[in-house]
């Protein structure tokens, strides 16, 4: 047999396979149960999520729209939730966070970079969870230790002293561990090897929230599933990962689903791509 096809540089190759997606346990959220089979086909993924260079690389060719640097949206925000958080829209400095994740950008955003510069697509949510777990089950991309500093960009108290600093009048910020993890926002992709997944990901958990292509909504349950879509509608997409200023654990499963409006933008969200394999 032809050996298979190698992924373009900078993603790697996920070999698909069987896993049970979700999870059972019922400290987890409604939305992640039940495990379910499900078998993926062969795919590539980004090994980093994509930076705020390669983002204004392909603003600067005129195939991703330029991003306003005040560029954070939500229902409801506040102008005072656009100071706070809009400084930390990373094409606020290209030169000094280029090698830091794009955030600030929408769905459609995250798409378009997807298929012009890598001529792919967002990942599935079951190919992310799989890259992020593997088969084995595990707790968290890196096993079953508890997120400590060294292991991801989450919230430590350098986080928690910026939420004293800047307070948000609409919630503050909660540690996820006691001590500085050395980034009070996004850190430069792959700054925490020692998080890596079983296949080579880095940054799947904490730094920035990643969108996926799937609509939000109910796993279907029955037998196995071969490469799911997830709905066919939907009012929201889902992210994966958790970010920067998170506090819960729970947000690093790989099994933690999040949902958000095609439309929104913030701080706390970016992408990586994927390629069919």
């Amino acid at each position: 047999p032809s050996a298979a096809p190698a992924c373009p540089k900078g993603m790697l190759r996920v070999d698909g396979g069987e896993f049970f997606m979700g999870s059972d346990d019922k400290k987890t959220n409604e939305d992640e149960r039940p495990a379910h089979p499900v078998k993926l086909s062969a795919y590539c993924l980004d090994e980093f999520e994509v930076t705020t260079a390669e983002y204004k690389a392909c603003s600067d060719a005129g195939k991703c729209k330029r991003l306003d640097p005040s560029s954070n949206e939500w229902k409801g925000i506040t102008a005072r939730q656009r100071k706070l958080y809009d400084p930390v829209c990373n094409a606020n400095d290209y030169a000094g966070r280029g090698s830091h994740p794009i955030n600030c950008v929408d769905f459609e955003q995250a798409e378009t970079f997807c298929r012009e510069v890598r001529g792919g697509r967002l990942p599935t949510e079951a190919e992310w969870e799989f890259a992020a777990r593997g088969s084995d089950g595990r707790v968290y991309p890196w096993g079953d230790a508890l997120p400590a500093p060294g292991l991801l960009n989450a919230c430590g108290a350098e986080c928690v002293a910026w939420g004293k600093k800047n307070p948000d009048p609409d919630g503050y910020f909660v540690a996820m561990y006691k001590s500085d993890d050395g980034f009070v926002h996004t850190s430069p992709v792959g700054s925490f090897p020692r998080g890596q997944t079983s296949h080579g990901m880095k940054d799947m958990v904490g730094n920035v929230w990643e969108w996926v292509s799937d609509y939000y909504g109910p796993y279907a349950s029955g037998p196995k599933v071969v490469d799911p879509k997830g709905p066919d509608k939907g009012e929201e997409r889902v992210i994966r990962g958790g970010a920067w200023n998170g506090g819960d654990p729970a947000w690093l499963r790989p099994s933690f689903r999040y949902q958000a409006p095609a439309t929104m933008r913030s701080h706390g969200i970016g992408f990586r791509c994927a390629k069919s394999g």
